[in-house]
């Protein structure tokens, strides 16, 4: 087997892997035999068909099978050897003659075309960007008091702010007061706005991150890759449309994050961090440590078993991934802190055309 590297262009490769027959031959003529030795066929003892019967019958899928392992064997090795960086995966040259007669062939020649990583530095600490410390205003607490009250409606009429409504609302707080009951509502809306705040810091973040790390990708090899990859859900047409917009976005924001985290071991999801969400998500914020080992068990069962379930597990992940990259990013970017209310907090992130009022 010999491989040969050729640069298309700075970040586009074809390697065109030659495989001689004598490469494949014995591992066809071992899978044929075993074949023989299995196949039963009238007129001929199990195990007796002849040789070139079987040949004659299954040659042709077999020679197919072996040259795609050594390919595919002859590619990793390629990679792995000359330490290639690539993204996605190797896709056959479609303008390169392959193998018709592979049976009757000496050798064969298969080409493929790669995709190699960018090579770039991310300067987090020159990147400047605001985060905000969100305390609610008196009039958004008074507005979500009136909320509290319209939802817990009895026969049509507002509940009083007493001590009736502030038990049903925090029922182990003890509060007997309006001003103590203001002070809780207002510590679970900063809860829910430190929440939302922190998502749109890392979609700030990230597109910062995107629009000022500077790198070129092999968009061409991208691009074909894309529709290989979707398995018939996308077009060259759907992909070329929206490349720009949609797709090249998403892969830079996957080269920064994968080279972020590469430099920050930190950063990588361990096992028992995804353990330990699985079972605060699913048990809220009961304190595991202080539970005896019975319960402790059952939980960690439960939590086993929602981690087998894959789409589970990579949702945990990558709310544990994005809680990660946000306090990472606002240690290590230049965070300027602003102190607002709600109303201010959305006039300042959101686009202008979603906040103006309508009249």
């Amino acid at each position: 087997m010999n491989t040969v590297q050729t640069a298309k262009s700075e970040l586009i490769a074809t390697i065109q892997v030659s495989i001689a027959k004598a490469d494949y031959q014995a591992d066809v003529d071992k899978a044929l035999k075993d074949y023989q030795h299995k196949a039963t066929m009238p007129g001929f003892r199990p195990g007796k068909v002849p040789f070139a019967m079987i040949k004659k019958m299954y040659g042709a899928a077999v020679t197919v099978d072996a040259l795609n392992k050594k390919v595919s064997e002859a590619l990793n090795k390629h990679i792995t050897d000359n330490k290639l960086d690539i993204m996605g995966y190797p896709l056959p040259v479609s303008d390169k003659v392959q193998p018709a007669d592979i049976e009757n062939q000496d050798s064969v020649d298969f080409f493929f075309e790669i995709g190699l990583r960018p090579q770039f530095e991310v300067k987090l600490d020159t990147m400047k960007i605001d985060s905000f410390d969100i305390t609610p205003s008196d009039a958004e607490i008074m507005k979500t008091i009136e909320s509290i009250q319209n939802n817990n409606k009895e026969d049509d009429k507002l509940p009083e702010l007493d001590d009736k409504l502030f038990e049903k609302i925090f029922p182990t707080a003890g509060i007997k007061d309006l001003d103590a009951f203001k002070a809780r509502v207002a510590e679970e809306m900063k809860k829910q706005y430190d929440v939302e705040e922190d998502r749109m810091f890392l979609n700030r973040a990230v597109d910062m991150l995107v629009e000022n790390t500077s790198f070129d990708m092999p968009d061409e090899f991208m691009k074909r890759w894309l529709v290989e990859n979707s398995e018939g859900k996308i077009t060259a047409e759907d992909v070329e449309k929206n490349y720009e917009s949609n797709y090249a976005k998403s892969l830079r924001w996957q080269l920064v994050e994968e080279a972020v985290v590469k430099a920050n071991p930190e950063l990588v999801i361990k096992e028992e961090e995804t353990k330990a969400a699985a079972r605060k998500y699913f048990f809220g914020h009961t304190d595991y440590d202080t539970l005896d080992d019975e319960m402790k068990k059952r939980i960690d069962e439960i939590a086993d078993s929602i981690l087998k379930n894959d789409e589970q597990r990579q949702s945990i992940n990558n709310r544990l991934a994005d809680e990660k990259l946000t306090k990472f990013f606002k240690e290590h970017m230049k965070v300027s802190v602003k102190k607002t209310d709600y109303e201010g907090f959305v006039q300042a992130v959101l686009p202008k055309d979603n906040t103006e009022k309508k009249d």
